[in-house]
């Protein structure tokens, strides 16, 4: 009868039995314990938190939950594998030089899961506080932000893997500093249009829908991204235009307008009377005065000159709404009352004419002499 000690001391493809049962003995117990924590964070500690009113620490909990699982199971498998007394080389393969990269880059790959996990929490805050603006670009830029964390956290990761893995990072970075001026050089538009974008997001001068002109181009913000913007024309072709183009030059926002400004001159003939002329300024100054469309903190209405045909009358206001629609049928309004009060009056609106005075000849026949 073989005993257990016999077995024990036995050897399984030149591993003595005792370390393979050691091997598996920790593996089993490795599950267990990865078993027993995952129960107690899912049942007893969600139940605790579930009774808080934040939602920081259901988020925590989820994010934490699956890295440490694997954080069990990882370590649980190396300090197995290691118990097996592994030959450090095998030939010229080095063996444990191989398990101790393999850990590495499984730790390192666990870390950016959970570095992951986390940035998703802060872009849910970053997008919670986005949505509480009345800007709705900051809803766009927030996603953005989100990836350049992302990207951030991946870099540092695989910079550390290759550090851990023999390669020098400060030559490779001396490498990229000097590649990176040259790539820098090469797209310093590209920079430009960065900057640009953070420009946009700290100074805001404008959001989502509103209706803006830069340089020659007018239109609509339809989308705020790291590198452009597009902007919907009125004749409805997208125009996408570099962010660099917001520092070089200025936005005009017409939908911050409080009001619209409506100017112009009124010409009227030259036959109108001084008293005429003092009736038709006070008539249309009631308009503007009687009408609540108006916006009444500030107004002009001024005989200004003789023009070349015509007596001209300055008309300055401003009309409370600032829609386009809205304003054209004041100002549609406000006309059709100013020629109603010039018929009223009988004064008619001039238009561009001459004047030619003949000048009869003098008749010479009489003064001639027989």
């Amino acid at each position: 009868m073989i005993t257990l000690t016999e077995i024990l001391g036995s050897e399984i493809a030149g591993v003595p039995a005792s370390k393979l049962a050691l091997f598996f003995t920790i593996i089993f117990l490795t599950l267990i314990v990865r078993s027993v924590v995952l129960y107690i964070l899912n049942k007893k500690v969600a139940e605790l938190v579930k009774k808080t009113e934040t939602v920081f620490d259901d988020m925590l909990l989820d994010a934490v939950v699956n890295p440490l699982g694997y954080f069990i199971l990882l370590h649980g498998f190396y300090i197995a594998i290691i118990s097996l007394g592994l030959p450090e080389k095998i030939n010229s393969f080095g063996v444990l030089e191989l398990v101790n990269n393999l850990y590495l880059f499984a730790f390192t790959f666990i870390l950016l899961y959970f570095a992951f996990r986390v940035i998703d929490i802060i872009g849910y805050f970053i997008m919670q506080e986005a949505k509480k603006t009345e800007s709705a670009l900051d809803d766009q830029i927030a996603p953005l932000l989100v990836k350049s964390l992302r990207v951030l956290v991946i870099t540092m990761g695989t910079l550390f893997i290759l550090n851990n893995f023999g390669y020098s990072v400060t030559t490779l970075l001396t490498g990229l500093g000097i590649g990176g001026l040259a790539f820098a050089l090469a797209a310093q538009d590209t920079i430009s249009n960065v900057f640009g974008s953070f420009t946009i997001l700290s100074d805001k001068p404008f959001k989502l829908g509103d209706w803006i002109s830069v340089g020659d181009i007018e239109g609509t913000v339809e989308e705020v991204g790291f590198r452009s913007t597009r902007i919907r024309r009125f004749d409805q072709a997208l125009v996408t235009l570099p962010n660099s183009q917001f520092i070089k030059i200025g936005v005009v926002n017409y939908s911050e307008m409080k009001k619209r400004r409506i100017k112009f001159n009124l010409g009227v003939t030259y036959s109108t009377s001084a008293l005429r002329m003092t009736e038709v300024v006070e008539g249309i100054k009631n308009i503007i005065k009687e009408d609540s469309k108006f916006d009444h903190s500030f107004y002009m209405v001024r005989f200004t000159e003789f023009g070349d045909y015509s007596l001209n009358i300055f008309i300055y206001c401003f009309t409370r709404t600032t829609s386009w629609d809205e304003f054209l049928a004041v100002r549609e309004e406000f006309n059709l009352k100013i020629m109603q009060l010039l018929e009223e009056m009988g004064v008619d609106i001039a238009f561009p004419s001459q004047t030619i005075y003949l000048e009869k000849a003098p008749d010479n026949r009489m003064s001639r002499k027989p």
